[in-house]
């Protein structure tokens, strides 16, 4: 898979993203959007949010070649638990030209909330996926019990 980075700027953070991230409003963020692609085609439209000081030095080359969750490893930050909500959204125009779909086109929308070992918010991500291109698997172990895991796959084609 290819990624090509479309957008990696300074930004301050909007109330919900203050509120999501636990930082102040207007706080400096930076925002990521990258688009994956396979052989086929374009797969997946991602949009990330990450307090600016813990990817301060990083820049859109490291981008294009490591995932946001590991330039936030190699600064040091212990990742712990995400909170995720999949759902479904319609392509707008942008999202459409990019992805290479029909406006209208129904996508997999994922939204995670990352949380470092000190259950500190570092990462708010939006991701678009198209469905004949990308499947989500999850595996349930334990189900009913308190502690039931979740291993999640992404597949690509």
């Amino acid at each position: 898979t290819s990624v090509k980075v479309l957008d990696w700027r300074l930004i301050h953070a909007s109330h919900e993203m203050a509120q999501a991230l636990q930082v102040p409003e207007d706080a400096r963020l930076r925002k990521a959007v990258r688009r994956r692609s396979a052989s086929a085609g374009p797969v997946s439209l991602i949009t990330t949010y990450v307090p600016d000081e813990l990817v301060r030095g990083y820049g859109r080359r490291e981008l294009a070649v490591k995932p946001m969750l590991q330039l936030l490893e190699e600064s040091g930050i212990e990742l712990g638990r995400a909170r995720q909500t999949v759902s479904a959204r319609q392509a707008d125009a942008q999202v459409a030209t990019e992805l290479q779909v029909a406006v209208g086109t129904a996508l997999l929308s994922v939204r995670r909330l990352v949380f470092d070992v000190n259950d500190r918010p570092v990462q708010l991500l939006h991701g678009l996926y198209r469905p004949d291109r990308y499947e989500y698997q999850m595996e349930l172990s334990q189900v009913g019990a308190i502690d039931a895991r979740i291993v999640a796959k992404e597949i690509l084609p």
